[in-house]
């Protein structure tokens, strides 16, 4: 099926001022101008759907970097991919990558062990990325983690690690870098273990997580804000993602948090925050997990067809700190437009959650 939309914003690197997109085959089959789309329709006499956009903004669909299991289903909230703990599955009709949880009395004693906990999808086909582990008063000790990271590294398997302190930060980073002793860089650059963690972190720490290749994946506390230094991570380099943990699967909230850090230092564009809500999350996964998805993230030509479609109140390029903004951009800048997120203006409405050309959620 072809199915053409026309009269919104779409959100595309490659036509930063598109107001339609073709989807052809479950991809992006091109991008640009209402008027353009009109001229191809015609010409190819064929019999395409054409939706009425209404104005409405589409962008790259979410990825929820660490989601628990919730009632509403996260493609409601245009997240495409909802990636949990192993704690609960993920449901509901957006896809999900579950890694296998770790405790004490389960940590594989060999490279061996490590792979025969992975695998390419569970009994119910949701697929099985690596192998989480809470580290901190309630989950593994330090010498533990130091052999998850040894083994798991050895046999090529990413471990997801869920520190619930600073001292259980440290135990993470401490694992990793004994790894990468005794195996080489290479070796933990090659698995690109990952982390949670929303709390402050010195310049020493920063620049572990940089050495040992590892990425952050940044979950808003209760009260909805981040304490993470994103803007440092991000500037030595280190993958940042956002997730929502136990909240609603609000990715909107979570770039609005990065917008608004209490350390004015630590602010972030919603350019750089939006990244860490798509792009972002799919780097961080398995590299044979990533490549499932392909290039989904971006509204590119030949891209997978998998996009969110808001109602927004209004577009902006919106600054680190929310009371500057550019409610216009310039031609020359080629930006794409993103809801302005500020106090005072309606919260994005998720009208429909597309998924490789078919509809997972329409409201």
């Amino acid at each position: 099926m072809t199915t053409l939309y026309v009269n919104g914003t779409i959100h595309s690197t490659s036509d930063p001022y598109a107001t339609a997109v073709l989807v052809d085959g479950g991809s992006v089959a091109w991008v640009g101008a209402d008027d353009t789309a009109e001229q191809m329709r015609q010409r190819s006499g064929a019999d395409w759907e054409v939706v009425d956009l209404d104005e409405a903004l589409v962008v790259p669909a979410f990825v929820d970097s660490l989601g628990l299991a919730r009632a509403a289903d996260p493609a409601a909230a245009g997240v495409f991919l909802s990636v949990t703990d192993g704690t609960a599955a993920a449901d509901g009709a957006a896809a999900g990558v579950v890694y296998r949880p770790v405790d004490a009395d389960r940590v594989p004693r060999s490279p061996q062990e490590a792979l025969a906990m992975t695998g390419e999808a569970d009994a119910g086909g949701t697929l099985v990325a690596g192998l989480a582990a809470v580290v901190g008063p309630a989950g593994l000790a330090a010498p533990a983690a130091a052999r998850l990271a040894g083994v798991a590294t050895e046999a090529g398997v990413q471990v997801y690690f869920l520190p619930e302190d600073a001292e259980g930060l440290d135990a993470v980073i401490a694992a990793v870098a004994g790894a990468a002793d005794a195996q080489g860089l290479a070796a933990t650059g090659r698995v690109r273990h990952r982390i949670a963690w929303n709390g402050p972190a010195p310049e020493s720490v920063i620049e572990q997580l940089a050495r040992l290749g590892l990425s952050v994946t940044v979950v808003p506390d209760a009260t909805g804000a981040v304490h993470a230094p994103v803007a440092s991570l991000l500037a030595r380099g280190v993958p940042v993602c956002l997730g929502t943990g136990a909240g609603p699967a609000d990715l909107w909230s979570a770039i609005r948090a990065c917008l608004e850090h209490g350390d004015p230092d630590q602010r972030i564009s919603a350019r750089a925050g939006f990244t860490a809500a798509t792009r972002a999350g799919l780097r961080a996964l398995p590299a044979a997990v990533a490549d499932r998805y392909g290039t989904a993230g971006r509204i590119v030509p030949s891209a997978p067809a998998t996009f969110g479609i808001w109602a927004t109140e209004a577009l902006s390029v919106q600054a680190p700190d929310g009371r500057v903004a550019a409610w216009s951009t310039d031609t020359r800048a080629g930006t794409p437009l993103l809801p302005v997120l500020e106090a005072g203006t309606a919260a994005p409405r998720c009208l429909a959650t597309v998924v490789d050309g078919a509809a997972a959620y329409r409201s």
